[in-house]
């Protein structure tokens, strides 16, 4: 497990938004931004990456103007992290080929157990009425088709 000081961890989570920001903003560039009455796809992002910076530089200025020596010492990664990350990977490249219903049922079923640490009714109940609850939201709702997969 890596280890750091507090400050050091602030100034590299700082930097690490200020570069999502710049992202956000120079992809939102590419969008049609659109007007006032009718505004285009860009102006979300575009507006959520102004925001973002703001903070990260707001966060990186108060950081650096703090005095004195940083003694707490942060661990770095939990098996909680790794989990969701991994899930995160797994929804990303598999969710077009295997399908909505399996992949964001597996994504959720991993998640409730590594979190809740019960036995499997609760995890799997929970991943099924998620599952459920966000096909409606998405497919009924929004009128958005999901992937229907190998399955």
């Amino acid at each position: 497990m890596l280890s750091t000081s507090k400050k050091n961890g602030e100034i590299g989570v700082a930097i690490g938004l200020l570069a999502v920001s710049l992202f956000l903003v120079l992809t939102a560039y590419r969008m049609p931004l659109g007007n006032a009455v009718m505004p285009g796809p860009g102006v979300i992002p575009l507006a959520i990456g102004l925001c973002m910076g703001v903070t990260a530089t707001a966060l990186l200025i108060s950081v650096l103007k703090r005095t004195g020596k940083s003694v707490d010492i942060v661990h770095l990664g939990s098996r909680h992290i790794f989990v969701a990350v991994l899930g995160l990977v797994w929804v990303s490249l598999l969710f077009e080929g295997l399908g909505f219903f399996f992949c964001l049922g597996v994504f959720l079923l991993a998640l409730s157990k590594e979190f809740s640490r019960q036995g499997w009714l609760k995890p799997l109940t929970f991943a099924v009425l998620g599952v459920s609850g966000a096909y409606w939201f998405f497919v009924y709702l929004l009128d958005v088709s999901m992937p229907r997969g190998l399955l």
